[in-house]
């Protein structure tokens, strides 16, 4: 094993590429309850956005020099020695929970540890996966079936089990949709409410190209219950209109995964009485206005569900039973490339929304 590793690596505070470099770093070693997972796939997560843009409500969370990055999966490279995982080998196709909880509190003790106040996150507060190796707590590491799980969706299991965490409390068939923001996880969204039987699936973006590649993924799928639908500018009141008209007085469930306030707006708005809405995305700016909160919030009797991460482990054996009953969600790999060198020109394709999900593998070899 070299002892030297290629990483990409936040160096400091400044917004953009003059803040994140790809440089050479040494190998982690590991605590005696660790594992070191060699990385084979890695993908670029909303959030590592706006740590390379230096954006406001992150910058309490990590510390340069940090090597970021936390959706990946690898190979167990080196067991530590009082690891109690007997089932993991060198060699072992993996991924990993990079959410790294207490273990301790009220809250991990009573199987919520996905909010424990004291997780650290990997690839925020301690070193992530933008590398060659990664290290991680024994327990937190996932086994992986290859044959259910290839490299390139392997890469992002961390990104579908966000999604698949908006849908995890919510009664899913039968119900009428909306899926606000058609980025990375607002597809797997749609997929998975797709996969689940959704009565019917409204997905809604202000981005011209972000409605073309939902199209195209309806017509893919021959999804007569899908309607992709604009909300930029004067779009956006016709659009909510049809919504209402179309369900006859609003939407079951929002799934809102853009983090922007006019859209949280809308989805309030698009909601029927007693409807339910997951908020997943993180906004560019810590303040934000409810425009209406006595009308469509509190008069409606509308249930919130704030999403952080994934459920300690239930969502990750939900995720892996979904893609092995056919799940698919390889379609949202949009670019890919052999190596972490090319980490600024993928963060610019994925920053445009040209692509959709981007995928590196630091090893050069994109399979199993």
């Amino acid at each position: 094993m070299a002892e030297r590793m290629r990483a990409v690596v936040k160096v400091d505070e400044s917004p953009g590429e003059a803040g994140t470099a790809v440089t050479d770093r040494a190998l982690p070693e590991i605590g005696p309850d660790e594992v070191l997972l060699r990385v084979r796939a890695t993908s670029i997560c909303g959030s590592d956005r706006h740590i390379f843009h230096w954006d406001p409500p992150i910058r309490k969370t990590i510390q340069p020099p940090r090597v970021y990055g936390h959706e990946f999966c690898g190979e167990v490279a080196e067991v530590g020695r009082n690891a109690s995982r007997p089932d993991l080998r060198p060699g072992d196709a993996a991924s990993a929970e990079m959410h790294v909880t207490c273990g301790t509190c009220y809250l991990c003790r009573t199987g919520r540890g996905h909010v424990c106040a004291r997780t650290k996150i990997l690839g925020f507060h301690e070193d992530g996966c933008f590398a060659e190796y990664v290290k991680v707590p024994a327990g937190n590491v996932i086994r992986l079936d290859t044959a259910i799980a290839p490299l390139r969706v392997g890469a992002f299991l961390d990104a579908l089990g966000n999604a698949v965490h908006t849908i995890e409390d919510e009664r899913i068939s039968g119900d009428r949709v909306a899926i606000l923001g058609y980025g990375p996880i607002g597809a797997m969204a749609a997929a998975l409410a797709h996969h689940l039987s959704a009565a019917e699936i409204y997905v809604l973006d202000v981005s011209d190209r972000a409605l073309a590649q939902a199209r195209a993924w309806a017509e893919s799928k021959a999804a007569t219950n899908v309607r992709v639908l604009s909300t930029s500018g004067e779009a956006a009141a016709s659009a909510l209109q049809e919504v209402l008209e179309r369900t006859g007085g609003g939407v079951d469930l929002v799934l809102e995964m853009s983090g922007a306030e006019s859209a949280i707006n809308m989805g309030l708005k698009m909601l029927r009485h007693g409807g339910r809405m997951s908020l997943l995305g993180i906004p560019s700016r810590r303040e934000l206005t409810l425009a209406d909160y006595t009308h469509d919030l509190i008069f409606k009797g509308v249930t919130l569900n704030a999403i952080i991460g994934r459920r300690m482990f239930s969502t990750w054996h939900r995720m892996l039973s979904l893609l092995e009953s056919g799940l698919d969600v390889g379609f949202v790999v949009t670019r890919e490339f052999p190596s972490l060198d090319h980490f600024h020109e993928g963060m610019a394709l994925f920053d445009s929304h040209e692509a959709l999900k981007v995928v590196f593998y630091p090893d050069g070899k994109g399979s199993w």
